[in-house]
């Protein structure tokens, strides 16, 4: 760097330790093009080591030490993201602009009193160098630690041991003035089988409402394809054997129980124990309109009798549909964020398929399949649906007061967030 005051000759400041940094106003903003992170009214304290060598003869040199002050300073970096082929966001820093408003320096050490008598060349030039080492660094520091945020997004999440969630970024982030919007599979997979679901997601609306920080769209695809690969992993099943069945409840699992209700049945296996077997011969369905939502679940219920050599021996199969209600909401656990959901009963359909103790009324075994589906089927459902779905979001990053919206289908999340940057370690 050139000096007037000083002559030509090459400086530099080594050993530079910032302190008392204060950002007054800082914001990031979204535009067409990408985001603006700007700052303003920065200001800070520092001091460094100084050392200058002439450039012509005879080369004189000297150093030191320098107290550094900075005050009204802004600073405005432009960034794009962007998406790689494996679906992870990117980020990458397109400009910066810095503009240092005082700069005040005090020279120690060497001839620091003549220095200072010029420091305000000195600042000048001073000045002009940091706006670039200033700049650099800050777009390196964002494209680092921007990009190893975003990597910390899970492109895939591990569910539990028969299935996973794809999260991949389908295209680049869509700008716009007031907000970004960025598309995501969403789809379970089975680990074990993956495949594509054999339907496609529904188109989601649009945005209408910018209260909140951010909006999240859950279409009911995602819950639909998490229920092809549980039914056809053969999970969405459960045998209910004699012991499994409380002492109070009227209805036994022996055809004693059912003497009066199915008297053909008790006829040919009198005094038998008996084992239900109850299976979903569909995957799940989940429809959610305005206001509400539902599960429909499509199975059968066969009813074996254990005959004297304990050999299973089929009595009758019959056909459920049964209905549930949904409730959803939003929660932390831990670090994460989970959308969760509670089934409840409201009603289901029932037909006789097959029968080997000749044809009867299904209207007849209405308390006893009731019992079932409130006490196994239920159950099955709940576990998977208040275990939830982890959202994947930013390490630090919590919701704050969300709200769910039930939409035609779709679930829509409104929150506000809070981000506190994690310690690094090491």
């Amino acid at each position: 760097a050139s000096v007037p005051v000083a002559g030509s000759l090459d400086y530099d400041l080594t050993n530079i330790h910032l302190a008392n940094l204060n950002i007054a106003s800082s914001a990031i903003k979204s535009g067409t093009s990408g985001l603006s992170v700007q700052a303003s009214d920065i200001s800070l304290n520092g001091n460094a080591n100084w050392h200058y060598r002439e450039h012509s003869w005879p080369h004189i040199s000297d150093s030191g030490s320098v107290d550094l002050s900075v005050s009204s300073v802004s600073l405005a970096v432009s960034v794009i993201i962007g998406n790689d082929t494996q679906g992870h966001a990117t980020l990458k820093t397109t400009g910066c602009s810095l503009n240092i408003g005082n700069l005040d320096v005090k020279f120690h050490g060497g001839a620091s009193w003549l220095y200072n008598l010029f420091d305000s060349s000195i600042e000048s030039s001073i000045k002009s160098s940091l706006q670039g080492q200033v700049c650099t660094a800050a777009s390196q520091s964002i494209n680092d630690e921007g990009n190893k945020a975003l990597e910390s997004l899970p492109v895939i999440v591990k569910v539990d041991d028969t299935s996973e969630v794809n999260y991949a970024l389908l295209t680049s982030p869509i700008f716009n003035t007031n907000y970004i919007e960025t598309q995501h599979k969403g789809e379970f997979f089975s680990i074990a089988h993956p495949v594509e679901a054999p339907f496609s997601a529904p188109p989601l609306p649009a945005i209408a409402s910018y209260d909140k920080m951010m909006y999240l769209w859950l279409t009911d695809y995602i819950a639909n394809t998490a229920g092809v690969v549980y039914q056809q992993a053969g999970i969405l099943q459960v045998a209910v054997t004699p012991d499994m069945v409380p002492s109070s409840f009227p209805l036994q699992l022996n055809t004693a129980s059912f003497k009066l209700i199915l008297p053909n049945l008790y006829k040919k296996f009198p005094n038998m124990d008996m084992e239900l077997f109850l299976n979903a011969t569909k995957p799940p369905v989940l429809q959610v309109v305005p206001n509400s939502a539902n599960f429909t679940i499509t199975g059968t219920l066969t009813v074996n009798v254990i005959d004297s050599n304990k050999k299973k021996v089929n009595a009758f199969v019959i056909g459920l549909i049964i209905y549930t209600d949904v409730r959803i909401w939003v929660h932390p656990n831990g670090t994460q964020q989970v959308v969760s959901g509670n089934c409840t009963l409201l009603r289901f359909d029932m037909s006789l398929i097959s029968t080997n103790i000749g044809k009867f009324s299904v209207s007849s075994l209405q308390t006893g399949v009731n019992f079932v589906v409130n006490g196994f089927v239920i159950p099955i459902l709940n576990r998977y649906a208040e275990a939830g779905l982890v959202i994947p979001i930013v390490n630090g990053l919590s919701f704050v007061s969300p709200e769910v919206k039930l939409g035609q289908g779709y679930i829509m999340i409104s929150t506000d967030i809070n981000y506190k940057p994690t310690k690094r370690r090491g």
